[in-house]
């Protein structure tokens, strides 16, 4: 057989097999060197203790209880929990005294980006810990407020407090029991609902798949509802906190689990990604800049096609580095986060400038060149196809 024979029929196998084992292999490489140390943390935590002793702990759960002493006397006691925000899971440390009420709180080790975590530095979110007690419940938009634009942040660390908390209670005698917090529906989510049931009843119904109306008309939806007000778009980042353990809990990330799972799931179904080029909000900003430098869109070439491949490339070295260093916020470059945030660096807002600009001269150059996104919910599709493909083959026989 000749080699370019083999490459023809065993090529595309053989890149599959390797990504897939890529993949393998950053997911064990970074399960083995994942690693917290506790202990380096807690002189900055309470800095008037000189020696510190181990209580009680979870380590399954990241929850440690430390004494803290000076002098051979008792002055309080150091918490450790584990919450988690917008990029992964964040350590947060808490100081209180011997009658367990908060002195200090940290948080050494995160995953947010600069911009997100700055925001509950400039709102004083710490300042309303203190003084509170290990009975207090802790829940964000109860006796905790959030912080806007970083509110799954500010979740997390209240979490991280609540978790370290509840050994602290049982170490003192008074376990604490709270009410659990119950999945909520609230506007976000039914919005993100209705939008997506308009997206599905749009393309599936006959009379209306050739008009031009209904997308139109979807995309000015997504950029109000998910960009500009909800600031809640699909980003690579929501996709790879599931692999490497790190997805917040449904019951205070409703929203997330929505959209992550409704987009996969009506892929599943109707074979049709619903959200590219229909409800995504830079999409829509996208189109509108070509619209207005009156670009007219042209067919498609086949080496526009073969550069399309680039998304894929880009896809596969991200997912390596978060897989790696397990950094989700390594995934979190895509414009939109810049752009409906209003929060970046230079570069960051460079990336903005340039892709709207490069967007009046080629239709939708970000989705179709570049998108992690879309490369993602296109290998959704392929493995559904193949699925399809074998159980056809099986129930043909």
């Amino acid at each position: 057989m000749a080699r370019n024979d083999f490459w023809t029929l065993h090529g595309k196998k053989l890149l599959v097999a390797g990504v897939i084992f890529s993949f393998l292999g950053a997911w064990l490489f970074g399960e083995l060197t994942l690693s917290t140390d506790v202990e380096t943390y807690l002189p900055e935590t309470m800095p008037e203790a000189s020696s510190f002793e181990l209580i009680s702990s979870r380590p399954a759960d990241n929850q440690y209880l430390f004494s803290a002493l000076a002098n051979g006397s008792q002055i309080g006691y150091i918490t450790a929990g584990q919450g988690q925000g917008y990029g992964g899971p964040m350590l947060v440390t808490a100081a209180w005294d011997n009658d367990g009420t908060i002195l200090n709180i940290l948080v050494p080790e995160d995953q947010e980006t600069p911009s997100w975590y700055a925001r509950i530095f400039d709102n004083d979110y710490f300042s309303q810990y203190i003084g509170r007690t290990f009975t207090d419940p802790f829940t964000l938009g109860e006796d905790i407020d959030s912080v806007a634009g970083a509110t799954r942040s500010a979740r997390g660390i209240a979490q991280g407090v609540y978790d370290g908390r509840l050994l602290l209670a049982e170490h003192l005698g008074q376990p604490f029991v709270g009410q659990k917090e119950q999945i909520k529906l609230g506007p976000p989510e039914y919005l993100l609902l209705i939008g997506l049931s308009l997206v599905v009843a749009l393309r599936i119904i006959p009379g209306l798949r050739k008009m031009r109306w209904p997308r139109n008309a979807m995309l000015w939806f997504g950029l109000i509802i998910f960009g500009i007000a909800l600031k809640g778009m699909l980003s690579l980042i929501n996709f790879v906190v599931f692999p490497i353990g790190y997805a917040p809990s449904p019951v205070t990330n409703l929203y997330l689990y929505i959209l992550v799972f409704g987009i996969i799931g009506l892929a599943l179904i109707f074979a049709k990604n619903f959200w590219c080029f229909w409800i995504c909000p830079f999409c829509a900003l996208q189109e509108g800049a070509y619209f207005i430098a009156g670009g007219k869109v042209r067919p498609v070439t086949r080496r526009q096609l073969a550069l399309r491949n680039t998304r894929y490339v880009i896809l596969w070295a991200v997912v390596i580095l978060v897989l790696v260093f397990r950094q989700p916020q390594l995934s979190v470059f895509e414009p939109w986060n810049t752009l409906f945030s209003l929060e970046g660096n230079l570069v960051q807002w460079l990336l903005v400038v340039a892709m709207l600009g490069i967007a009046m001269f080629i239709h939708d150059f970000w989705c179709h060149y570049l998108c992690p996104v879309g490369a993602t919910m296109d290998v959704i599709l392929k493995i559904r196809a193949w699925f399809a493909g074998i159980f056809g083959r099986l129930t043909a026989r």
